[in-house]
């Protein structure tokens, strides 16, 4: 997935390109002491489970990583198919979410074409029947 100019400001975390996390990030910021205030630079990472998530267009489970965050955002969609096909290639960021796109936009394209072949079938069947 080539970076856009938005992101080359800002680095993308190559652990995030390998799940779902649905624009959450590494974080950095300052972890203040209470005693004397010091301030010590840490950073805070995304909260990533492994989940199994099924996906209606391939018809099998698959074993993602993803965030709470992504997980509500799936919900949310409808399921995962919906939420790969709708959300912005911006939120998504990821290559392992770009080639399950593809793999469900395929797929389903496949389950039109052959909706389409069997109802052409019926219809053929039904006029041979008419006109014996």
């Amino acid at each position: 997935m080539p970076l856009g100019l938005e992101q080359i400001t800002r680095a993308v975390c190559n652990r995030s390109r390998r799940g779902l996390y649905a624009g959450k990030k590494v974080i950095f910021g300052n972890r203040v002491s209470e005693d004397g205030g010091n301030r010590t630079r840490r950073k805070w990472k995304p909260n990533v489970h492994t989940q199994s998530l099924y996906s209606e267009a391939l018809d099998r489970m698959l074993r993602l990583r993803v965030t709470p965050h992504a997980l509500r955002c799936i919900d949310k969609a409808g399921g995962l198919d919906s939420y790969l096909l709708n959300t912005p290639d911006k939120k998504l960021q990821s290559d392992v979410g770009m080639a399950l796109r593809a793999q469900v936009a395929a797929a389903l394209e496949q389950q039109k074409v052959v909706a389409q072949q069997g109802q052409a079938q019926r219809l053929e069947v039904q006029q041979a029947g008419q006109t014996l």
